[in-house]
């Protein structure tokens, strides 16, 4: 879909990607989980499925390419794991990588611990700056 005319003609069908894409980074991080057993990886579709807070067969609707409100659930829970929700999302994502580079700097702890500091300083600075007026 390369303009809006092709987006405005799309059916459920052209959009099927997004489901295989959202299975295929679940398999990856099962894949990659410590669990030995890969039926308890906290990345089975049962255990995706709870952290989501939907039922097994929902999720594993949204992987056959159902799109819903849960779809875009599904995106921004592994969009939190450090992966681009563009690459899910667009057609052609060829270019784009599968992982969020720098991991969004917003979510590492020390950039949020460093901008709570700063807060705090800038509050206090207003503080007393209101105390001498």
């Amino acid at each position: 879909m390369k303009n809006i005319e092709e987006l405005q003609n799309a059916t459920i069908k052209d959009f099927t990607f997004i489901g295989k894409r959202l299975k295929k980074i679940r398999l990856e991080l099962k894949k990659n989980d410590d669990a030995k057993d890969k039926r308890f990886s906290r990345f089975s579709a049962k255990n995706v499925a709870e952290s989501l807070g939907v039922d097994y067969n929902s999720l594993i609707n949204i992987e056959r390419g159902t799109i819903s409100v849960l779809t875009m659930k599904a995106v921004l829970f592994y969009h939190s794991l450090g992966y681009n929700p563009m690459w899910v999302l667009l057609p052609d994502n060829e270019f784009i990588p599968k992982q969020n580079i720098g991991d969004n700097l917003v979510y590492q702890s020390d950039v949020q611990d460093s901008y709570k500091e700063m807060e705090h300083a800038v509050v206090a600075a207003l503080t007393e700056f209101k105390a001498k007026i």
